[in-house]
């Protein structure tokens, strides 16, 4: 074989190769955007049934205001209105903007685009967690006046007393469960984009 055809078939080889590895990196790259979007996608449907059952209670709560006949209850009342209202968009919009990073980028700016997201997402969901335990001391009075007609700002009932640290107990351990949920969620995210650094 001459100088010339070795130079020609080596260089075929090395076009092959390259195409090859471009292949396997674009598959590489798919199965990897698979697999950290449908973490988030899991979120993401959660949240999502979240939404539809607190946007369901903000109308219940519209429709029913009327009932609340004093400006304490009412001041509840538009309060658990607005957290209902504005707490599942800012969960949904934190949920896109950390599912949606792209991968196209160098690695070291997906890093960093990745890196804004979780801040963002754990900064929100630290505001949702303690805005989430004032919505339910802000619920009691309201349901109670809309469900019984009862003014619990007047009338302190033992029951109520007795009820309440089994809904402390409860609320924390709901709070814990979906903190360890999301804390996984985040950890195999930061893995699975960790893979792709060989990448670049």
């Amino acid at each position: 074989m001459e100088l010339e055809e070795m130079q020609a078939a080596w260089k075929q080889m090395s076009a092959e190769l390259e195409t090859q590895k471009r292949l396997t990196d674009d598959i590489i790259m798919k199965m990897t955007k698979e697999r950290y979007t449908k973490q988030w996608n899991s979120i993401g449907i959660a949240e999502s049934i979240g939404t539809i059952i607190s946007f369901s209670a903000a109308i219940a709560l519209v429709v029913y205001f009327y009932k609340l006949d004093t400006i304490l209850l009412q001041l509840c009342g538009f309060l658990c209105l607005t957290m209902l209202v504005v707490a599942p968009i800012f969960s949904l919009k934190s949920i896109y903007e950390i599912r949606n990073v792209s991968m196209t980028v160098p690695y070291n700016q997906m890093m960093r685009n990745y890196a804004k997201a979780k801040k963002q997402f754990i900064s929100f969901q630290k505001f949702n967690m303690i805005g989430s335990f004032f919505f339910m001391l802000l619920t009691i009075p309201v349901t109670g006046k809309i469900f019984n007609n009862e003014d619990l700002f007047e009338t302190l009932d033992l029951k109520l007393l007795i009820a309440l640290p089994f809904c402390f107990v409860f609320f924390y351990l709901l709070i814990r469960h979906v903190s360890k949920s999301y804390k996984k969620v985040l950890r195999n995210s930061e893995a699975l984009l960790q893979e792709l650094e060989d990448r670049d």
